[in-house]
């Protein structure tokens, strides 16, 4: 099925599909979502940098990987993707002394905003694909294996293994938005609905040659933006709650490297699969990656990924400090305040 598929939808069927294999006795992958929102570039960066350094720690993110965005309200903001491969390392991390000391210490009265999106996201609800080697993301915590489930409208669904039994329906068939809430100065949690998807999508253009950089710059990289906008300007229509496109940079030095990658929340996976085949600009992107397999003028280097998570109520645990109330999973659902 997999093969017909492929070949119906012009993607060659030698297409070098990877995806993360679990080692055995892995149950899930732990991804969390770290930011600090602020004008001031300067409080943002003593955030990223702090968080880094506790990284460090015994019990820290196997990968952490850093990105400089501007959110749907026009806000600055500093991110640190981290992941780990095992929830208990992950729990001892973020309950030791060094790393609760910092988090209960950051202030919720000045300008700056503070926030952690934390999912715990079992193996049969979980899967990166790409078409090279480059370690980025989930990839750079587990190995990759062959995959030929690619190329078609539904490959997205068909990679988690427990879709065989699980339709990821989410309870609310739509979203209010109450972009109004009273959130700074506040200690925030949200309580979320089953089936929340994660989902982020990466773009490295590092390795490409002069032709590939070509179909990057000038068939690819400006239609993402489309792409990204139209994602975010209705969340009520998409079902997208929140976006993040990021610029990627070096953790360790905080310099601009070639990739981007776009963090998203959407209501369900059905909601990415509909905008996905729909979208005139994510048509477009997905049309241009084609033509280069189906049409090779060169070895294609470009190194285009994604990652999905498809998480139940109890997977997902946030904090929202100071944060404006369109910050995030902030305006849709339910907020509890942390003690």
């Amino acid at each position: 099925m997999g093969v017909d598929k492929l070949k119906r939808n012009g993607v060659p069927q030698d297409y070098p599909g990877r995806i993360v294999r679990f080692p055995d006795g892995t149950k899930q992958l732990v991804v969390a979502v770290l930011g600090a929102q602020d004008r001031d570039a300067r409080s943002r960066t003593e955030f990223i940098n702090a968080m880094t350094r506790l990284a460090a720690d015994a019990d820290g993110p196997a990968r952490l990987e850093r990105g400089e965005c501007v959110d749907v309200s026009g806000m600055p903001t500093s991110v640190l993707m981290a992941y780990w491969p095992e929830r208990d390392t992950s729990q001892r991390w973020w309950s030791s002394a060094a790393v609760t000391r910092y988090w209960r210490g950051l202030p919720h009265d000045g300008d700056t905003g503070y926030f952690h999106e934390r999912m715990s996201i079992p193996r049969e609800r979980f899967n990166y694909a790409a078409g090279t080697e480059d370690k980025h993301g989930s990839a750079a915590v587990f190995e990759l294996e062959a995959c030929a489930t690619f190329g078609y409208w539904g490959a997205y669904r068909d990679r988690l293994p427990a879709s065989k039994t699980d339709g990821f329906e989410s309870p609310l068939t739509a979203v209010s938005v109450s972009p109004d809430k009273y959130t700074r100065g506040r200690r925030l949690s949200v309580s979320i609905p089953d089936n929340l998807c994660y989902i982020r999508e990466g773009q490295g253009w590092g390795k490409c040659g002069a032709e590939e950089r070509k179909i990057w710059d000038h068939e690819m990289n400006g239609v993402i933006d489309k792409w990204v906008e139209r994602l975010g300007e209705d969340p009520v229509a998409t079902g997208c709650l929140s976006i993040r496109d990021c610029i990627e940079v070096d953790p360790a030095n905080g310099e601009t490297i070639a990739r981007r990658s776009q963090i998203a929340f959407l209501l369900s996976l059905a909601h990415i699969e509909q905008a996905a085949r729909t979208d005139p600009a994510h048509l477009a992107v997905h049309g241009a990656f084609v033509k280069m397999y189906r049409e090779p003028r060169f070895t294609p280097q470009m190194h285009v990924w994604v990652e999905i998570g498809v998480m139940k109520h109890d997977e997902v645990d946030t904090e929202y400090v100071n944060c404006h109330p369109r910050t995030g999973l902030l305006p849709y659902f339910d907020t509890q305040v942390v003690a």
